[in-house]
């Protein structure tokens, strides 16, 4: 009984760890677009404020990038997400910098735990 119920550890430790290095790894590997989509969200109309105080009224908008920089594209326009003060109200930028930092933290911090609990398990392998 002893036996197996080491051996059910030592599997669960192992696959919870690996399982958790996939789900660090996934959150790290979150591209930059994707964020900023999901911050702007879907809505009937939008308004689009720049650094500059221009108001921009539409009701499409769509999050693209090109040349290796984010753009938000509407009505024919195209501008930088860098240029882009906040889009209904919501502060764009400083919204992007939170979920970049909490999506580092945890995605580093499943790795780390995934990591060591492949470690424990094979260390547990040999003396169980």
């Amino acid at each position: 009984m002893k036996r197996i119920l080491s051996s059910i550890l030592i599997y669960f430790l192992l696959f919870g760890g690996t399982a958790s290095i996939i789900c660090g790894y996934y959150i790290l590997s979150i591209k930059e677009i994707d964020l900023y989509s999901g911050i702007i969200g879907k809505s009937k109309f939008y308004v689009v404020e720049t650094f500059t105080g221009e108001n921009f009224f539409t009701e499409s908008l769509a999050v693209k990038e090109m040349d290796k920089e984010i753009y938000i594209l509407f009505d024919g326009k195209k501008l930088p997400v860098s240029e882009v003060k906040s889009v209904n109200s919501k502060d764009i930028n400083g919204e992007f910098v939170k979920k970049v930092s909490r999506n580092g933290t945890m995605g580093i911090i499943l790795a780390a735990v995934g990591g060591l609990s492949v470690i424990i398990s094979l260390i547990l392998k040999d003396y169980i």
